[in-house]
This record gives structure tokens, C-alpha cells and sequence, in this order.
């Protein structure tokens, strides 16, 4: 297994937004967009397009080619994301950082203050500066570790195909395996508002995936707040 990341931009009607996405990231990552069913279909030579998969079959099909390239890190990212060119300096400097780590399951940059974004409070800008040890993050950027990832993975998409809980049970895998979750106060991005289906819909999938994890628990789990250790 070699120590790379695969960048996978989840892309639906954000044809511009992944496309610039993917002109930040490939220059240092291995980096495709997954196209689920945009009108029009994301024509680019970065681009897989594919049906309108949703959420879930885009973790998957993200899965089978990170075992297809035997890398331990998979970054996924939703193309509506937000980021300006400093922060994306910032990401790329995090992301290659994280790569020489041996006990970080999770990293995200953090969510900036705005008006048309919104993130959870662990997720939030807490202007620290640095990197911050959380017990959740969000489902709109993961970087993951393989080790993380094969607990949940893959998705039954006949039981959760819009993907809501995906990030909960991938923070509670990394905690469980005594991983770090990590958010990164040093990078900033926007997550704008809108899922564009029906969030009763998206929990109830969600209860009824949780149901079939083997041993999974709802109650909160602690932060671990561990030093990040590196490779020798």
C-alpha cells in the first residue's frame, strides 16, 4: 500500500466548481472528478461520469478505485465547496503533511464564518491556528486513511443511498481505532447551504444504516486529543 492520496471531487450541477477544483488539486494529488448525473454531464479530461448515484454510490465507486491504486488516503470533496488561492495553499501543505502521519484517521479544513455557508460547531473556524482534535467532522471534505475507511466501507446503498451518517461513522471508526479526527484552524473553506432532497428522507436512511453496523452505538464518543505522531 503506498502512502498517496486519491482526490475525489463528488460532482452534481457544480460543473465549474469541480473543474476548479480539480485544476487546485491535480498538480499534486491523483485526482478525478465522479460526475453523479449532472444535466449537463461534466465534459472534462479529469471527469467520470456517471448516473446520478448519489452520495453513497459516490463513496463507493471513490473506494473501489482507492483499492484499484493501493493508496492508503482517499480526500473526498463536495464541487460546491468555497476556497480562496491562500487557503488552497494551506490545504495542499495540510494534506501533504497528513500523508506522514500514523495515527490521524480524519482531517478537514475548517468552515469559514458566512452568510450563505453553513457547517456544525466542531467544524466551525475556531481561530486557533493550528489543528484541533474534534470527535466529528463533516461529510463535505474527508481526508481518510484506508485503515478508517474499510470499517464502514462499502455503503449498502439498498439501505442508505443519500449518505447521511457516512461522516458520523467514520469519526466513530477512526476513535474507535484510537485515530485522530482533525480539523485544520489554518484553512478556511465555505460549505454552502442546500442539499437539494429530502433531509426526512436522508435520516431515515440514515437510523436504518446505523441499525446495521455491527456494534454501533449512538451515544457521543471523546475527543482524542493524542500529538500527532509521524513516520521515522
Amino acid at each position: 500500500m503506498q502512502d498517496k492520496i486519491l482526490c475525489c471531487i463528488f460532482n452534481h450541477n457544480e460543473n465549474a466548481g469541480a473543474i476548479a477544483w480539480w485544476e487546485r488539486l491535480s498538480p499534486y494529488f491523483d485526482t478525478v472528478i465522479l460526475d453523479s448525473g449532472s444535466e449537463p454531464p461534466c465534459r472534462h479530461e479529469g471527469a467520470l461520469v456517471l448516473d446520478n448515484i448519489y452520495y453513497s454510490g459516490l463513496m463507493n465507486k471513490a473506494w473501489e478505485l482507492l483499492l484499484e491504486k493501493d493508496y492508503r488516503w482517499l480526500m473526498i470533496l463536495t464541487s460546491d465547496l468555497e476556497i480562496n488561492a491562500s487557503n488552497t495553499k494551506r490545504l495542499i501543505a495540510g494534506m501533504q503533511d497528513m500523508v506522514r502521519t500514523v495515527n490521524v484517521g480524519l482531517y478537514q479544513p475548517s468552515g469559514a464564518l458566512s452568510l450563505h455557508g453553513r457547517c456544525r460547531g466542531q467544524s466551525l473556524c475556531h481561530f486557533t491556528w493550528r489543528l484541533r482534535p474534534v470527535n466529528f467532522q463533516e461529510g463535505w471534505f474527508h481526508l481518510a486513511c484506508r485503515e478508517v475507511l474499510e470499517e464502514v466501507m462499502p455503503i449498502d446503498l439498498s439501505v442508505n443511498r443519500l449518505g447521511w451518517g457516512i461522516d458520523v461513522a467514520l469519526s466513530r471508526a477512526a476513535l474507535h481505532k484510537k485515530m485522530l479526527v482533525l480539523v485544520d484552524d489554518r484553512v478556511r473553506v465555505i460549505h454552502p447551504r442546500g442539499s437539494g432532497y429530502s433531509n426526512e428522507a436522508a435520516e431515515e436512511q440514515m437510523w436504518r444504516w446505523f441499525a446495521t453496523l455491527p456494534d454501533y452505538v449512538s451515544q457521543e464518543l471523546r475527543t482524542l486529543r493524542d500529538p500527532v505522531e509521524y513516520r521515522k
